[in-house]
C-alpha cells in the first residue's frame, strides 16, 4: 500500500517538472526571440511601454484634481448667473426708484396746486363777503374785493389771474423759474418754505442767488386774498423786495403795473398821463419847474394859467382847473380813480 502511494506521489512529481521545464522553454524561446530584435525597436517598445505606465499612473493620480476643477468651474459659473441676476435686479429697483421720485414730485405739484385752489376759494369768500358790504369806491385805490378795485374795474383780468410778476422782486425769468418748480400760483407761493423758494434760486445759478425771497410768501398772500390796499402799502415799504431795507418811500410793483395795463405811463416826469396836457404844453411845464406829478399836483390854478399865458395866446385856451387833482391821483398811484375821474372830464375839462 505505502508503495503504491510512493509511485502515484512520484509519477505527480515528474509530471510537474515536465510542464516547468516546458514553460521555462517558452521563456527562453521568447526572450530568444525578443534580444534577438534590433536596438532601436527595442527602444521603441520600452518608450511605449514607460509612456503607457505613466499616463496610467498620471490618470489615476490627476483624475480627482481634474473632476473638482470642473466641478469649481460649474460652481462660477452658477454664481455669476447669479450676479447677472442681481444685477438686473439691483437696475430695476433703481428703475422703480427713478418713477417713484418723478410720482412725489408730481405729488408736490398737485399739492401746491391744492393749496393754491385753497387759498383762490378763500379769495372767492372774501369777494363775497365785501360785495355784501358798502364801499365806498373812492375810499381806496384798489377795494379789498378780491378782483375788484374802486369804481368796479377788475384789477385781476388787468394784471392776470397768478401773475407771480406782481410780486416785488419778481420778473419774469424768476417767474418761469417758480412755475417750472411747482409754484404756479399766488397761494402756492404763499404757503412756501423760504428755504425752498431760496433753494430754487440757487440751484438757477449765481445771478439768481442774490435775490431774497423772504417777502414774497406774505406779498402772495395779499394777493390771494385780494387785499390789494395792504399789498401796495407793503411794496411801498419794501426795496426790490427786501424788508431790511424798506423805507416807504419805494413804487409799488402793483401800482406801475396796473398803471402800465391801464394805459398809463409810470414815469412820475411824463405829465402827459394828465388829460389836457400834451407834449407841449408838458415843455412849458418842466421849463417852469414842475417836473413831476407830486410837483403838478402842489401846484396852484392861478400858477398854471400864468404859465399858460406867459406862453401865448395859443396856450390860454387849455383850461388847467383839474390837472392838479389828475397829477395827485397819479403820484399816489390812484389809477383806478384817475380813470374814472378823467372818464368823467371832457378834454381834460370838468363839466360843472
Amino acid at each position: 500500500m505505502k508503495h503504491g502511494r510512493k509511485r502515484q506521489q512520484l509519477s505527480v512529481n515528474f509530471l510537474f517538472l515536465i510542464i516547468n521545464y516546458q514553460d521555462m522553454q517558452l521563456d527562453i524561446l521568447f526572450l530568444d526571440t525578443l534580444w534577438g530584435l534590433p536596438c532601436w525597436l527595442l527602444w521603441l517598445l520600452a518608450s511605449l511601454l514607460s509612456g503607457l505606465l505613466g499616463y496610467m499612473i498620471g490618470w489615476a493620480r490627476f483624475k480627482p484634481c481634474c473632476d473638482k476643477v470642473e466641478e469649481a468651474e460649474a460652481e462660477a459659473r452658477r454664481l455669476h448667473a447669479g450676479i447677472t441676476d442681481w444685477e438686473a435686479k439691483y437696475r430695476e429697483l433703481q428703475y422703480r426708484r427713478d418713477e417713484l421720485d418723478k410720482d412725489n414730485t408730481a405729488l408736490r405739484a398737485s399739492l401746491n396746486q391744492c393749496e393754491a385752489d385753497k387759498a383762490s376759494l378763500k379769495a372767492k369768500i372774501s369777494t363775497t363777503e365785501s360785495r355784501s358790504r358798502s364801499i365806498d369806491p373812492g375810499a381806496l385805490a384798489f377795494a379789498d374785493t378780491g378782483g375788484e378795485g374802486a369804481g368796479g374795474t377788475d384789477y385781476i383780468a388787468l394784471v392776470g389771474l397768478d401773475n407771480l410778476q406782481i410780486i416785488e422782486g419778481v420778473g419774469p425769468k424768476i417767474e418761469q423759474l417758480l412755475k417750472n418748480s411747482g409754484y404756479t400760483s399766488w397761494g402756492a407761493v404763499a404757503v412756501a418754505d423760504y428755504d425752498a423758494l431760496k433753494k430754487v434760486l440757487d440751484d438757477a445759478g449765481p445771478r439768481y442767488r442774490i435775490h431774497d425771497p423772504k417777502s414774497w410768501p406774505e406779498q402772495a398772500r395779499l394777493a390771494a386774498e385780494g387785499k390789494w390796499s395792504d399789498l401796495i402799502k407793503y411794496q411801498k415799504f419794501l426795496d426790490a423786495g427786501r424788508e431790511s431795507t424798506g423805507d416807504f418811500e419805494s413804487d409799488s410793483k402793483l401800482e406801475k403795473l396796473i398803471a402800465k395795463k391801464m394805459g398809463y405811463s409810470t414815469n412820475p416826469n411824463d405829465l402827459k398821463v394828465v388829460e389836457g396836457i400834451g407834449p407841449k404844453i408838458e415843455g412849458l411845464l418842466h421849463a417852469a419847474g414842475i417836473q413831476t406829478w407830486s410837483d403838478l399836483g402842489a401846484a396852484t390854478v392861478d400858477r398854471l394859467k400864468q404859465i399858460l399865458a406867459d406862453a401865448g395866446e395859443r396856450y390860454r385856451l387849455a383850461d388847467p382847473t383839474s390837472w392838479p387833482k389828475q397829477a395827485g391821483l397819479a403820484a399816489n398811484g390812484k389809477w383806478d380813480e384817475l380813470k374814472e375821474y378823467q372818464d368823467y372830464l371832457s378834454g381834460g375839462k370838468d363839466p360843472s
